[in-house]
């Protein structure tokens, strides 16, 4: 072999040599991070992040590779690891997930650091970057509602606030249940401020008795512009509905020491199924107008509700109760009595409750303000011409007025009206009130009583009364006074008796 053969062999053989030692330094492992993938897809100021990592080991890697680490990194820090994750055989893949936050929004420079060992003990790197927007904090959701009624619809205020420095705009606020349906779906806020809050007023009527989820879900446009959506779950409970409404019935009151309840009243209230409370005033007391009360005892608003007075027969006007009236809360109207007669006042109370109608009873013993007169102070005597003289008053002793009031000399054996005050209008006397009257009669030998006939109107009501007045078997002037004579019944006498009685013991002494 000639020496320029030797130096080329050589040549050659070093040359390969060093080829072969630069192959056997490159792992045999093809180790790649295939996927990475960040949940949620727009993060969030303050909120987990979770960063999937997705590691294979190609198909045609003839070794097998041991993950010792995945790192999430910004900059020189790492922010997020996981340790000795797994194995991969060749063409297997391994899903590795890094959860971190972000204490500030903005765009977010990071990478993914994968180390590994494959079967020689050599060390596998593989690196790759990944960019992440980072928005503010979502708006913030507050719902207070714990319970609701079945079949009932139920008042649910949601409190939207923004927890960031920048306003949000669009927000759209959606309400719905797993069970049943929410008549007020949907509200809608233009633009929140920074650190601003806004109740919105839904409505829910839930189907069944039982537990139940109120779903609410807002969306919103950020201050860069990134249109996200949020949802909270809120577990409530559902109630049976209970329906239970009390009516009370009770004098109106006439001043504001009155609208307190009287001593010694019952004031009980009565479950509406059940049947309503009676309450009445004391006896001497009379009223031209009732309050009535409504109480709701129940567990559901109650709506539409109505008020209508009966009394005997007779059904009165009906009253509107302002509403609706929520657990608790009660509501007192007045119902005016003036053409009502009296005796046993029933108020039926009707309302809208859940789904259905119900109604509710209160009773109370009405006695109307009336007029009532009397005659009392009556003096009789006899003028020159023998005609004789009866004067007096007539008095009101009712709480109501009495109108058209005539009194006159009525028809009897030897008695006739004489003028010039054959009869005497009085007109109208109000309650606790009094008028004086003068009439003129001729009177026989035979005469026993002039009878004196008294006429007026109680709430378009005529009334007629007829009193006699007796006379002293020898009528010569004498006079008889203080003489107090109720119409219906009977004539003052005892006035009478306790004159004489006074001048007696005048006299005496």
């Amino acid at each position: 072999m000639s020496s320029r053969t030797v130096v080329a062999f050589a040549l050659v053989v070093l040359v390969g040599s060093t080829l072969a030692g630069t192959a056997a330094a490159v792992p045999d492992a093809r180790l790649t991070v295939s996927d990475v993938t960040v949940t949620p897809g727009t993060p969030v100021t303050d909120a987990p992040v979770t960063v999937s990592v997705t590691v294979s080991n190609g198909g045609g890697s003839p070794q097998a590779v041991a993950v010792d680490e995945v790192q999430l990194v910004e900059g020189d820090d790492v922010i997020a690891r996981s340790l000795e994750p797994g194995s991969l055989s060749a063409g297997g893949t391994l899903t590795v997930p890094l959860t971190t936050s972000f204490s500030e929004p903005g765009e977010r420079s990071l990478s993914v650091h994968v180390r590994g060992r494959d079967e020689d003990g050599d060390t596998v790197d593989v690196r790759r970057p990944l960019s992440v927007a980072v928005e503010a904090a979502p708006p913030l959701v507050e719902l207070d509602t714990t319970e609701l009624v079945a079949g009932s619809e139920t008042q649910t205020p949601v409190v939207v606030s923004n927890p960031t420095t920048e306003p949000v705009r669009n927000v759209v606020v959606s309400l719905s249940t797993d069970n049943g349906e929410a008549v007020v779906d949907r509200r809608t806020v233009a633009s929140l401020a920074a650190g601003a809050e806004q109740q919105l007023n839904f409505s829910v009527r839930a189907a069944t008795p039982g537990a139940a989820t109120l779903a609410v879900e807002v969306g919103y446009t950020t201050g860069s512009g990134t249109r996200a959506t949020e949802t909270y779950d809120h577990p409530v409970t559902v109630e049976e509905l209970v329906d239970d409404v009390g009516v009370r019935v009770a004098t109106a009151p006439t001043s504001e020491e009155s609208q307190q309840p009287a001593a010694g009243q019952l004031g009980v209230l009565l479950g509406g199924n059940t049947g309503g409370a009676t309450q009445q005033t004391d006896d001497d007391e009379e009223s031209s107008s009732v309050a009535v009360t409504v109480t709701n005892f129940g567990n559901a608003p109650i709506t539409d509700v109505v008020a209508t007075p009966h009394v005997g027969e007779t059904t009165l006007a009906r009253v509107g109760v302002p509403g609706p009236l929520a657990p608790g809360e009660e509501q007192r109207v007045t119902v005016p009595l003036d053409r009502a007669p009296g005796g046993d006042l029933v108020v039926d109370v009707s309302y809208d409750v859940g789904s259905g109608t119900s109604n509710a009873t209160g009773r109370f013993d009405f006695r109307p303000q009336a007029g009532a007169v009397r005659i009392t102070g009556v003096d009789i005597g006899v003028d020159d011409n023998g005609t004789v003289q009866v004067s007096g008053n007539a008095g009101n002793v009712g709480r109501g007025s009495v109108t058209g009031l005539v009194v006159a000399v009525g028809d009897a054996p030897d008695v006739e009206p004489a003028y010039p005050q054959r009869d005497y209008f009085v007109g109208t006397v109000e309650g606790s009130e009094f008028a004086p009257f003068e009439l003129t009669a001729n009177v026989g030998p035979n005469a026993s009583s002039i009878p004196v006939v008294v006429t007026y109107a109680v709430d378009g009501d005529i009334r007629e009364e007829t009193v006699s007045l007796p006379l002293s078997d020898e009528i010569t002037g004498e006079q008889r006074s203080d003489r107090s004579l109720p119409l219906s019944v009977w004539l003052g006498v005892v006035g009478v008796a306790m004159a004489a009685a006074a001048a007696v013991v005048i006299r005496t002494r």
